[in-house]
């Protein structure tokens, strides 16, 4: 009798619903992150909070290690000196995922995001417009076997390059991604993992369509990495893709999406690759921008000069080439544009300024600079101000 009343008051008791899956994992990061920083501070607790630790690992598995292995995306951020980035990551409106997935040799971890209107010291500066509203993302990407990823100031690095990109469910990714709306990254190198963080315009308008974070082996988006279907919108990962090809899905709040916002988004943006990128010095408010105004391929290589290792050479795809880089720093780029834009005459030998960006100082001040060649392919550098 007494065990039919004690499994009677089982079922009575239990409950009929349970926490998503998602918020197990963001309450079970952020105790292990609140341990994660008990255990740094050096006090007569330490052998209390290590105890505590072996039972969070004991019971929450992968999410655990994730706290205690990797640089949480705050960390991260403060890497590479960007305390506005870092608060935004310890805000309630951050995503933590903390998922990890194995392809092609490489183990690759979504950490976490943030977005919203200036949350970074460094602002992207594009056309003499200040770009302020972003979505920044933190991965963590290391060899599956242990061996090192090369630090960002090592020769062989970037010479298994990765493509890392948000892409928005219902928009093709060979045309909607990092390249083409005003994305970039910054990168580094600790412990043997490298840590990117990936900005681009802010994708939270759409957050009721879905929104994917993709990483896949090369510099450029590879169709063959992933399927899209064009009457879901979805994108999947290609199981038989030989090379590394995670696709991970950021659980963004839905309520933020904004329907017309993403309209008019999308419309700007397919305006704007159809005019020239030229800055407009009425809008000038940096020693850059200024700097910029008076720029032109003929007094280029008096004012400025090509930082050669991020020379490389663009086949024309559609009529539009795409490129990236990667500075000594560790902070790099990445864009697509008209070749019509730059050439409109089509003339072998021309030099057009593209893009630039940086921080508003001329130390930090990164300028696009192509050439058309006579084979019809078009180089690509970097160049930077003589100071």
């Amino acid at each position: 009798m007494k065990e039919n009343m004690d499994e009677l008051l089982k079922r009575s008791l239990a409950p009929t619903e349970t926490p998503a899956d998602r918020l197990n994992r963001q309450i079970l990061w952020k105790i292990a992150l609140e341990e994660k920083k008990i255990m740094r501070k050096k006090t007569s607790r330490r052998k209390f909070c290590a105890a505590a630790s072996l039972c969070i690992l004991l019971l929450t598995s992968a999410t655990a290690y994730a706290a205690y292995r990797y640089l949480t995306p705050a960390e991260a951020a403060r890497e590479l000196e960007d305390a506005a980035l870092a608060n935004a990551f310890e805000s309630d409106g951050a995503v933590f995922v903390n998922e990890t997935q194995e392809s092609g040799g490489y183990r690759v971890t979504l950490l976490g995001s943030a977005a919203g209107k200036k949350i970074s010291d460094y602002l992207s500066v594009r056309n003499g417009e200040i770009r302020d509203d972003r979505i920044y993302t933190v991965v963590a990407i290391e060899r599956a076997d242990g061996t090192p990823m090369p630090p960002t100031s090592s020769d062989d690095y970037g010479n298994e390059p990765f493509y890392v990109s948000h892409y928005v469910r219902g928009l093709d990714p060979k045309v909607y991604s990092v390249m083409s709306m005003g994305g970039g990254y910054s990168a580094f190198v600790q412990d043997g993992i490298e840590y990117r963080i990936l900005e681009m315009d802010n994708l939270e308008m759409f957050a009721d369509k879905g929104i994917y974070v993709g990483v896949n082996s090369g510099s450029f988006y590879d169709a063959k990495a992933y399927s899209f279907d064009e009457t879901t919108g979805e994108i999947a990962r290609n199981d038989h893709y030989d090379g590394t090809n995670a696709l991970f899905v950021l659980p963004l709040d839905p309520s933020k999406a904004d329907p017309e916002a993403a309209a008019l988004y999308l419309k700007q943006l397919q305006d704007s690759w159809k005019k020239e990128d030229v800055p407009d010095a009425q809008a000038q408010s940096s020693d850059a921008d200024a700097f910029m105004a008076k720029l032109t391929p003929d007094n280029l290589d008096l004012y400025a000069a090509p930082a050669e290792y991020t020379r490389m050479t663009a086949t024309p795809d559609g009529g539009v080439i795409s490129y990236r880089y990667e500075m000594e720093s560790g902070a790099g780029g990445s864009g697509s544009i008209g070749i019509d834009e730059l050439f409109p005459d089509h003339i072998a030998g021309t030099t057009a300024i593209g893009g630039y960006s940086s921080s508003g100082s001329l130390d930090t001040l990164n300028i696009e600079v192509f050439i058309l060649n006579e084979d019809g392919t078009v180089g690509f550098v970097i160049y930077q101000p003589r100071l």
